[in-house]
């Protein structure tokens, strides 16, 4: 899924790297509301801010994030990027869910089978499962929840991409049909999903947001702002939200799996220093800065003891329109694409911090293949093929849009600018868009050139090239088109042998790297920051519900 930070930090890295250090998770949610549905920290478990939280870090059971104030509304058929999917994946759930490991696992679906060649998957049901407010969830629920993802009157941008190959929705979507037939309700605690395909990975499609559960009654009683008060399934519902200052979820002591042992998770939305609240005990988890790494890996850094490296399932990358000139023509693609020194600026200004990016897909990602590479640095040959190129000497105005304020773009940004200018003698402009618009006008897929990034929705290489770049997807907001690409996507969609799809992924991913529609940069890593008394952690690669598994301990 697209992630804000990912394309914030195209233009920002100085300024994380030197303000906050290398931050990747970022909070979005929507609305706000204060019931007493769900659970409700205890009164020894009261909710600190940061303010007097001094000294007293570890006392209590409310865990204190660093977080963001939210663009988007808490709506599961609404999310479209890791930001809001933090929360989504806390407050809401599906019929299978993911684990630390990445495996999926039942979550309200106890069980299930499959049938038909593949196209068939029958769901049952736990009995003990109820929304936040105690009302019990039955197939029925799950019908509702997907058919009004694909009402074309919510006009979701992601359920084609996620769920289209559930029979009926594509003809739901465009209004050719009145509910979804490929969705059975066989009884209350039976539920059927007829496909169109055959799919290796749609129990993983499962497990994003779009798929999961939602209550009627809650809808239709506030159409308009339920997102504010909304009654989920998770292990942590919506207990308040402070536009810049915080957002709390607390406890779901009805929730399924074993209610969380924390009382709440709060996340801190006011600014400021990230690292210098951390020492200062007012959060439980923070980030280190790129420039004191090496400290605090050799061990010399008082915070070392503390320090966790965690490699996110993510790239960073360059989008070039090839409906946009110049990069209609494949050689000045070619050409930008060895023009980037992603090592140097990977050693020099961003500390080693990243991973430098030779393919698309990051190496935490099941079906990563060392034997795909993009374009290499390469000047002298960059230059060479502009000036075979159809536009040699009279290249357009070429404008890069990154995510931000209007403020002036980070060093990353410039130094990648100059080395356009260098290596190939083009002036590139360089235009900021305010990122809660950046999902809006990607989907108008009018950007030149574009600061990019993708995070894994779901531990499959078809999350990363299926969803972005087979002609026939909702994602592919490039319109990205190559006949050889597509049959392998194509083939690999309905392939049941997973070592055989993974080799054709393989062989897409190479091709769309040379067609160097996108550039990647860098595979992100997190440099966080953990209080010895937070166990219970996990060091996911990617969004999961995590914080049910964690515990504060003395």
């Amino acid at each position: 899924m697209s992630n804000r930070m990912l394309t914030l930090m195209m233009g920002f890295v100085a300024f994380l790297i030197l303000a906050v250090g290398v931050v990747f998770v970022i909070a979005l949610a929507g609305g706000g509301g204060d019931d007493d549905n769900g659970g409700t920290p205890a009164s020894s478990d009261k909710t600190p801010g940061a303010s007097g939280s001094s000294g007293k870090i570890c006392d209590g059971k409310s865990l204190i994030v660093p977080g963001d104030d939210p663009s988007s509304v808490l709506d599961p058929i609404q999310v479209g990027d890791v930001s809001t999917s933090e929360y989504v994946v806390e407050i809401f759930g599906g019929l299978v869910t993911l684990d630390p490991d990445l495996k999926v696992q039942p979550d309200i679906a106890k069980e299930w089978s499959v049938s038909n060649g593949g196209k068939t998957y029958t769901f049952k049901l736990r009995d003990n499962v109820v929304f936040q407010n105690g009302q019990r969830v039955t197939a029925d629920d799950f019908k509702y929840s997907i058919e009004r993802a694909a009402d074309p009157t919510n006009a979701s941008p992601t359920v084609l991409a996620y769920l289209g190959n559930v029979v009926g929705v594509r003809e739901r979507f465009v209004n050719k049909a009145a509910s979804v037939s490929g969705v059975k309700v066989i009884d209350e605690n039976t539920v059927q999903i007829d496909l169109v395909e055959p799919s290796d990975f749609f129990l993983s499609e499962l497990t994003y947001p779009v798929a999961f559960v939602v209550d009627k009654k809650t809808i239709e009683k506030n159409p308009r702002n339920w997102t504010q008060n909304p009654n989920g399934t998770g292990p942590f519902r919506l207990k308040e939200f402070k536009p810049a200052e915080r957002i709390v979820l607390a406890r779901n002591d009805r929730y399924h799996l074993g209610a969380p042992k924390l009382a709440a998770v709060v996340f801190e939305l006011a600014g400021g220093s990230i690292l210098t609240r951390y020492e200062n005990d007012e959060i439980h988890i923070g980030y280190f800065p790129a420039t004191q790494l090496d400290s605090v890996k050799a061990g010399t850094s008082p915070l070392s003891k503390d320090y966790r490296e965690v490699p996110e399932m993510a790239t960073f990358y360059f989008t070039l329109n090839p409906q946009k000139a110049p990069f209609d023509d494949p050689k000045v693609r070619q050409a930008f694409a060895m023009s980037i020194d992603r090592d140097t600026i990977n050693n020099v200004l961003l500390y080693n911090a990243y991973r430098v990016a030779d393919g698309f897909l990051p190496p935490e990602m099941p079906g990563y293949s060392e034997a795909v590479h993009s374009y290499k640095y390469d000047p002298a040959k960059a230059k060479q093929l502009l000036q075979e190129s159809k536009y040699a000497g009279k290249l357009p105005r070429i404008t890069l849009t990154y995510s931000g304020t209007g403020a002036a773009p980070g060093d990353l940004l410039v130094a990648i600018q100059k080395g356009w200018q260098d290596s190939l003698g083009v002036e590139i402009q360089l235009e900021a868009i305010d990122s809660s618009a950046v999902l809006r006008e990607q989907r108008k897929g009018g950007f030149q050139m574009h600061s990019d990034g993708w995070a894994a929705d779901y531990p499959d290489p078809e999350d990363f090239l299926g969803k972005l770049f087979a002609s026939d997807s909702q994602l592919n907001y490039i319109k990205y088109k190559n006949d050889a690409v597509d049959a392998l996507l194509t083939q690999a969609r309905t392939e049941q042998d997973r070592t055989k799809r993974y080799s054709l992924y393989a062989d897409a991913e190479q091709k769309i790297l040379d067609d160097a529609v996108v550039v990647p940069t860098f595979w992100p890593v997190n440099h966080l920051l953990v209080k010895s008394c937070v166990q219970g952690l996990p060091n996911t690669s990617m969004t999961i519900p995590k914080y049910r598994y964690v515990d504060i301990k003395n």
